[in-house]
């Protein structure tokens, strides 16, 4: 249905009033003649055409919510720090359609400072050290320069150097080389919010460029917290879920709040088609701004590590055996320094129950522990270990270990 429309009483009062006026010259002076009253004439018709009907609009024309308003408040706001990550063109490879040398689009990101973008690490792993371009909004030219709603916003490509990575929360942080040493395209670094305090049902906005279509904007709402995205070998703890659409091209990507402050990066969809189905999720931002943070001081994230790879949590599910099952062992690592015991021969080793007296259940409740430490922290390891005693009975007993992380090993 069609919305109705409302028009404004006052310009039919500046009507009603004109053509009264208009009525009074025309018949109330009969002394004048045709000659005299026919440019009057022509002069107010002109006039109320000009004042009156320029003003005769529906309401509904102009008028947006205040939700709208802060919408493209947001959008405004966020787009010039918003880019898309790039890669050069291949040889023989066509140039993006309809934007004149764009490069492919493999990604977004965001500007963190006056020199460096933060974007996921998936979205630029596979691009070589020579590839890397950045495309930035550039707004020192308005719209391009052009006239019609046509043209394409002026844009810049920068090359950028992938200056570290951590791929156990998909980061990565980009250092922005200009191409040349008389202008730099203008930073707009995001302001950055917390992710500690948000709430569901909360309104985000996600930016990016899904599909290539660059500066696109999705609305939603918070629709969970401390969600688990298990995307390789160490899950990613506390994500963001959101209702907001995100596609293929939007990794990496601001989540916003209502005040245009980053929440989250958009990292990762659940869905059985490739495309959005209403479940995004998004690093928090507390945890991107740690760990970039610790890039920017020494081109890595040092983390607490223990030295164990985890049996799947459903095999200690199938075996009715309450903990993780400790799979094997790095070698010279903490935990084979301590003494902890892997599988041999399928037959159980240790299962670990506790970490500093707080119940491990899983594997994500171990990482979610570790994650608080650093390198060189001292944490006790609660074990189970089955053995059989001298007349042969089988006896379970439980052990623990002060064990001292060391820094995990650097994935190239």
């Amino acid at each position: 249905m069609g919305q109705r429309r409302q028009w404004r009483p006052l310009p039919i009062l500046a009507l009603a009033m004109a053509a009264l006026k208009l009525g009074h010259l025309a018949f109330s002076e009969p002394s004048r003649t045709d000659a005299h009253a026919a440019p009057l004439r022509r002069q107010l018709v002109q006039g109320l055409a000009q004042v009156g009907l320029a003003t005769f609009e529906p309401v509904w024309a102009a008028a947006r919510t205040s939700e709208e308003r802060t919408a493209a408040q947001v959008f405004r706001d966020a787009t010039p720090g918003v880019v898309s990550v790039s890669r050069g063109l291949r040889p023989g490879e066509r140039r993006r359609n309809g934007e004149d040398g764009l490069p492919p689009s493999l990604g977004s990101g965001f500007v963190w400072d006056q020199m460096h973008v933060v974007t996921n690490y998936h979205v630029v792993r596979d691009i070589g050290p020579q590839d890397l371009q950045i495309v930035f909004l550039d707004t020192t030219f308005g719209s391009g320069g052009g006239s019609g709603s046509d043209d394409f916003p002026k844009r810049e490509v920068l090359k950028g150097e992938l200056i570290g990575s951590d791929p156990f929360t998909d980061t990565a942080v980009i250092r922005i080389i200009s191409r040349s040493t008389n202008r730099l395209v203008p930073m707009h670094p995001l302001p950055i919010g917390e992710s500690a305090t948000l709430e569901v049902g909360q309104s985000v906005y996600a930016i990016g460029n899904p599909f290539g279509l660059d500066h696109s904007m999705s609305k939603g709402i918070i629709s969970g917290k401390s969600r688990t995205l298990d995307i390789g070998e160490r899950p990613i703890q506390g994500c963001i879920q959101t209702d907001a659409s995100i596609n293929p091209g939007n990794s990496g990507g601001p989540l916003l709040d209502a005040a245009g402050r980053v929440i989250g990066v958009n990292t990762a969809i659940l869905t059985a088609s490739g495309t959005s189905a209403g479940v995004g999720l998004a690093i928090p931002v507390d945890t991107v701004k740690k760990n970039v943070e610790l890039i920017l001081k020494q081109g890595f994230v040092s983390r607490g590590f223990l030295g164990i790879t985890f049996a799947p949590d459903g095999i200690s599910d199938a075996l009715q055996i309450p903990g993780i099952i400790v799979y094997s062992v790095v070698a010279n690592s903490p935990a084979e320094k301590a003494g902890v015991r892997p599988m041999l021969n399928g037959t159980v080793g240790d299962v670990i129950t506790t970490l500093d007296d707080k119940p491990i259940r899983t594997g994500s409740d171990i990482f979610k522990l570790l994650d608080k430490h650093v390198p060189g922290d001292l944490v006790l390891l609660g074990v189970r270990r089955a053995r059989r005693s001298e007349d042969g009975e089988a006896v379970v007993e439980s052990i623990l270990f002060n064990i001292t992380l060391s820094a995990s090993p650097r994935k190239k």
